[in-house]
C-alpha cells in the first residue's frame, strides 16, 4: 500500500498593535478551528498583545513598533514559519477572521493546480461584526487583499518586499504585495469563495455600499496619499475596480 503523502505544514501570520482584545481572540479562535491544522504566528509590534491567554499561537514581540502597518510583522513571521520549515504562509489581521476550512479550501486548490500563490475572495463585515457584503475587487487576478493570500515555498522570494517597500507605499502593502506577486510570473490559483471575513474600518468601505460610515471607521489620508507617491515616482498602474455584491443593510 502506497502511504499518503504528509500532510503539508502551513502557517498564518498576523501582525498586530494594540487589538482589541476580543477581536484578536476572535482571530485565533478561527485560525484554531481550521479543518486542516496550521501554525499561528502572531508578531506584535511593540507591544505585547492581549486575548491569546487560551490560545495556541505563538507570539513574537518586536521590541520597538515599526509602524508600517504590520509589514515588518509579517516579514518577521513570515521568515520564522520558513525557518521553522512551513511549506506554505497564509496572513491573517489580527481584526479579521477565517473560515473553518479557509486554508484547507487553498490547500487543495494548491494540490489539484500546483500554483505557488493561492488566493480567496473576502466578505465585508461592519466594525461591530455584522455582515455586509461580498469584494468583488479582490478577485485574484486585478488584486488580492493580504487575508486572501497563501504562499508556498517557491512563493517565499515575495517575503522581503514586505519590509523592503519604500516607506511612504506601506498603506499599500497589499497592492504592492500583488503586483510584485503577477511580476514574478509564478503560478496563481483562485477558489471564487469568500472564506475570510475582512472588518471594514475604513470609511470607504461603508460609502461604496451606500452607508454612512460610523463614527469609529478610519477617514486617515494614508491610502491617498501613498497612491499620490506611488503616481509620483511612476510606478505601473495600482488601480483596482472596487465592487460589491450579496450587500446586506444593518440589521437584516
Amino acid at each position: 500500500m502506497t502511504p499518503s503523502p504528509a500532510a503539508p505544514r502551513v502557517a498564518v501570520v498576523t501582525p498586530t498593535h494594540r487589538t482589541p482584545p476580543h477581536w484578536l481572540r476572535q482571530c485565533a479562535q478561527s485560525v484554531a478551528a481550521q479543518t486542516l491544522r496550521c501554525l499561528h504566528i502572531v508578531v506584535a509590534d511593540g507591544t505585547a498583545a492581549e486575548g491569546l491567554e487560551d490560545s495556541p499561537a505563538i507570539q513574537v514581540v518586536l521590541p520597538k513598533n515599526c509602524g508600517d502597518f504590520g509589514d515588518t510583522p509579517r516579514a518577521v513571521g513570515s521568515f520564522y514559519a520558513a525557518g521553522l520549515g512551513c511549506d506554505a504562509v497564509a496572513y491573517l489581521d489580527a481584526d479579521n477572521w477565517f473560515d473553518p476550512d479557509h486554508i484547507e479550501s487553498l490547500v487543495a486548490l494548491h494540490q489539484q493546480s500546483g500554483a505557488a500563490i493561492l488566493t480567496s475572495r473576502r466578505r465585508l463585515h461592519r466594525i461591530d461584526g455584522s455582515y455586509m457584503a461580498e469584494c468583488t475587487g479582490s478577485d485574484g487576478e486585478q488584486f488580492s487583499d493580504t487575508n486572501c493570500l497563501l504562499l508556498w515555498r517557491p512563493a517565499f522570494g515575495l517575503f522581503p518586499v514586505w519590509a523592503l517597500m519604500p516607506q511612504g507605499l506601506h498603506a499599500l502593502d497589499d497592492r504592492v504585495i500583488w503586483l510584485n506577486a503577477l511580476k514574478s510570473g509564478l503560478p496563481r490559483a483562485h477558489t471564487g469563495r469568500a472564506t475570510v471575513a475582512y472588518r471594514a474600518g475604513h470609511a470607504g468601505f461603508y460609502t461604496g455600499v451606500g452607508e454612512t460610515p460610523p463614527a469609529e471607521a478610519s477617514r486617515s489620508p494614508a491610502i491617498a496619499n501613498a497612491l499620490a507617491q506611488w503616481k509620483a515616482k511612476g510606478y505601473p498602474e495600482l488601480a483596482v475596480k472596487w465592487g460589491y455584491r450579496n450587500y446586506r443593510p444593518p440589521n437584516a
